[in-house]
């Protein structure tokens, strides 16, 4: 009897699995996409929302969205991507892609940046610009840092600065000016 049970329930569960399936598969050829963020063109907030995208302005003491296009004035803001312009008092992170100029008194940090940093602390995994500021580390830097201390794993492009740090360079550390020498 109870392998006739285990049995059936066995059944009916991959019986609601495939039907679970297929009218997953119906919903999304039905509805190709469903929107579940709201899009505003001007965004005033004390704390922000991840479920906004933002084409415009952000006005914020601490704000996050999803995706920001334009410019972010805010104490401390947060988006997963920003393209445009980052002002903050504090730290402008985006955690994801940003195409950027981000400028804060305290802290930038960005996955993937294709732009500039400014502040006393900038940080990316991949910098594809400019890092300016006292600390600047990334793990990948297309183009320059220029800080009291710079730090990055491999570098294509040139560091200035009191201690530079290549960490897959030949010449791991070199002070004033450091660079990546070719493989020749």
């Amino acid at each position: 009897m109870k392998k006739l049970i285990v049995a059936l329930f066995a059944s009916v569960s991959l019986a609601a699995g495939a039907f679970a399936q297929e009218a997953a598969a119906t919903v999304a050829t039905d509805y190709q996409r469903v929107e579940t963020r709201t899009l505003s063109p001007v965004v005033f907030s004390f704390q922000g929302d991840d479920t906004i995208d933002i084409i415009g302005l952000r006005l914020s003491a601490w704000g996050s969205c999803q995706n920001l296009t334009g410019l972010d004035l805010a104490i401390g803001g947060e988006a997963m991507n920003a393209y445009g312009l980052q002002l903050a008092l504090i730290r402008n992170k985006v955690n994801d892609t940003a195409g950027a100029l981000q400028l804060a008194i305290g802290m930038n940090s960005a996955g993937v940046l294709t732009g500039a940093q400014v502040a006393l602390y900038n940080e990316a995994i991949v910098a594809k610009g400019l890092q300016f500021g006292l600390i600047n580390a990334a793990s990948d830097v297309r183009g320059f840092q220029i800080g009291l201390v710079n730090s990055t794993d491999m570098i294509y492009g040139y560091q200035i600065g009191l201690i530079n740090v290549i960490k897959g360079s030949r010449v791991p550390f070199f002070p004033i000016i450091n660079f990546m020498p070719s493989a020749d």
